[in-house]
C-alpha cells in the first residue's frame, strides 16, 4: 500500500524515537520528553503529530523524573509523557512490526504508569497517584532516593509493593505541611496516628 511521504517520514520517526526511548509496561507504551527539549530532540507535541498522522491514539500527561545528580535545586524534573494505552497498541504495531511480540511477552503482573500512595487526612484516608515518568520501576535505589520514593525514615524503597505492612503513606512533617514526605506503613502505624493527628487539629477551635 502506498503512502503520502509525510506519513513514510512520520513512521521512520516513530520507530526511532520508541527504539530509542520507549517504556513498555502493563499499562502500555510511553514516551518521556523534559520540558524544552525542542532543541535537542523531538518533543512531545512533535511525536504526537506523528502519531495523528499514522492514526495511532494517544494522549499527553504531565510526568516527573527525578532530579539530576547536578541539580542544584534538587527539585524533580517536570516533563510531558505521550502514553499509548495498551489496547491501542495494535495500531502502532502496524507501522512497526517488530514491536509486537515485545507487546506479547508483558508479564500481566508487570507495573503500570502509576505509582500509588495513601494520603491520612482528618477525615480518612485518600488513594492518590504521583505524577512520574513511566520509567519509575526502573530506576535505581539511587534515583529512587533522589525522587523521594523511600521511606524517610528506614530507606525502605517503597516501589517494591509486595509487602502490605510496608505500603507508602504521605505523612508530611508538622512544620512543612506542604512537602512531600513518603514513609512505609511500618514506620507509621499505617497511616493511624497521622490520621489521628489531624483530625485533633480540625477538631480544635480557631
Amino acid at each position: 500500500m502506498a503512502f503520502a511521504p509525510e506519513v513514510r517520514a512520520a513512521q521512520r520517526r516513530i520507530v526511532s524515537t520508541v527504539n530509542a526511548s520507549g517504556r513498555l509496561n502493563a499499562d502500555g507504551l510511553a514516551l518521556w520528553r523534559e520540558v524544552n527539549c525542542g532543541e535537542w530532540k523531538a518533543t512531545a507535541a512533535d511525536i504526537s503529530r506523528d502519531l495523528d498522522l499514522l492514526q495511532v491514539p494517544h494522549t499527553i500527561v504531565t510526568a516527573f523524573r527525578f532530579p539530576l545528580a547536578t541539580s542544584h535545586g534538587k527539585a524533580m524534573r517536570k516533563g510531558e509523557e505521550v502514553r499509548i494505552l495498551r489496547n491501542d497498541l495494535p495500531h502502532l504495531v502496524s507501522w512497526m512490526p517488530s514491536l509486537e511480540q515485545t507487546v506479547a511477552d508483558i508479564p500481566e503482573d508487570a507495573p503500570g504508569w502509576d505509582f500509588i500512595l495513601f494520603q491520612p487526612r482528618a477525615d480518612g484516608m485518600v488513594v492518590t497517584t504521583l505524577a512520574l515518568s513511566a520509567e519509575w520501576p526502573a530506576w535505581s535505589k539511587k534515583q529512587a532516593r533522589a525522587a523521594r520514593l523511600v521511606c524517610a525514615e528506614c530507606d525502605y524503597d517503597l516501589r517494591e509493593f509486595k509487602d502490605d505492612s510496608r505500603l507508602p503513606f504521605d505523612v508530611r512533617l508538622p512544620e512543612q505541611p506542604r512537602r512531600r514526605r513518603l514513609v512505609c506503613g511500618q514506620c507509621c502505624n499505617d497511616g493511624v496516628d497521622e490520621m489521628e493527628r489531624l483530625a485533633a487539629l480540625a477538631g480544635e477551635p480557631s
